[in-house]
């Protein structure tokens, strides 16, 4: 008898879970998704916060009425640029150029209405901290706004799709949260393998402004003439590179141009591995690439591209030593390429791209 009730309860039981489910089960899908999103929520705010923060201990260094400061770096916050109109592609780089000059010469005029007696490698570095807050404000931002949208009205497919891209987004949460630290005490980052490789291939050598924020070195290897051109330093900036490889060109006709850039590695793959391809290794929203192979092209002139690939958390933090003993096989790789695609007088472009931050 004994047996014969506790079979009921457990038919019971199960049936009475097959109901609730039936009812409910989406509710306690939605629930228990609900909890999760609002987990990684909290260490993005926590994230926001502390790149904020950051920013604003750096800017109160230059002695600035901090009610004013904090005001100003809320209010550059939230700034943003609008993408150019693409429906006719035509001169489209153009219009883009334009809308990211104007933005980083607002954000740098800001910065330096902040920190009046900052230096102007200085400024670059606050304006790049100003750029990791705003991008850990437009993250926590984006996510609140599909969490409380979910919660609201109960949307499973929302919340599907924001589940998806969580770990995505918090993988560059933890990159922007290994950034705050590098950047604030102005450390050399991965990014800047590319200035890096440069400055020593140009050892010696006196360098010179072509272009905002980019120099050049000229230097020579076995009979070749060889211009080097990196963002400058030691402030954090990309620089022009598109710009100044593409006047060089026009002044030099060179028969080689190479570039050398920080690459995202496959998962699996080491951090510090170089790796050599073909066309112009640049990344960004597209316009200094759009220059140099535009230039490039049409005087058919080879471009070659040499990587050392890293993760995204290692490109926006202090440079790690995996990545740091890539820069001697780089240079090996640059140098042993221009030998083997160029002949003595030939004139070779070298481009290190990246960030210069804490680089001379």
């Amino acid at each position: 008898m004994a047996l014969i009730d506790v079979s009921s309860i457990i038919q019971l039981a199960y049936f009475g879970s097959f109901i609730v489910l039936m009812f409910y089960g989406q509710r306690i899908q939605v629930s228990m998704m609900l909890v999760g999103v609002k987990r990684n929520l909290g260490k993005l705010e926590r994230l926001r916060k502390a790149a904020h923060d950051s920013v604003l201990s750096s800017a109160l260094r230059f002695k600035g009425d901090q009610k004013a400061v904090e005001s100003r770096i809320d209010r550059l916050t939230g700034s943003f640029a609008i993408q150019p109109v693409s429906m006719d592609p035509s001169g489209i780089v153009g219009k883009l150029e334009h809308i990211l000059d104007t933005y980083d010469d607002n954000l740098r005029t800001e910065v330096k209405a902040i920190a009046t007696s900052a230096t102007e490698a200085e400024v670059n570095t606050l304006s790049n901290q100003m750029e990791i807050s705003i991008g850990a404000d437009q993250m926590y931002r984006v996510v609140r706004h599909f969490y409380l949208l979910a919660r609201k009205q109960g949307g499973i497919l929302a919340l599907y799709q924001l589940q998806m891209a969580m770990p995505q987004i918090m993988e560059e949460a933890e990159a922007y949260s290994s950034a705050i630290d590098a950047f604030a005490k102005g450390n050399p980052i991965g990014d800047g393998i590319g200035p890096l490789i440069a400055s020593k291939m140009a050892e010696g050598a006196q360098s010179r402004e072509i272009e905002q924020d980019t120099i050049m070195y000229e230097t020579g290897l076995d009979g070749r003439n060889l211009l080097l051109v990196r963002a400058k330093g030691p402030g954090g900036s990309v620089g022009k590179p598109g710009l100044a490889v593409e006047k060089l060109i026009e002044q030099n006709s060179p028969s080689l141009v190479v570039t050398v850039d920080a690459a995202l590695k496959f998962e699996g793959e080491p951090s510090g591995e170089v790796a050599e391809g073909v066309g112009a290794a640049i990344g960004g929203p597209g316009v200094d690439r759009y220059h140099i192979e535009q230039s490039a092209s049409k005087r058919h002139i080879p471009m070659i591209a040499i990587v050392v690939k890293m993760s995204n958390k290692e490109a926006i933090s202090a440079m790690t030593q995996q990545v740091r003993l890539a820069v001697d096989e780089a240079i090996k790789r640059v140098k042993n390429t221009i030998l083997s695609a160029s002949k003595s007088g030939d004139t070779v472009i070298v481009a290190g791209i990246g960030n210069t931050m804490g680089i001379p």
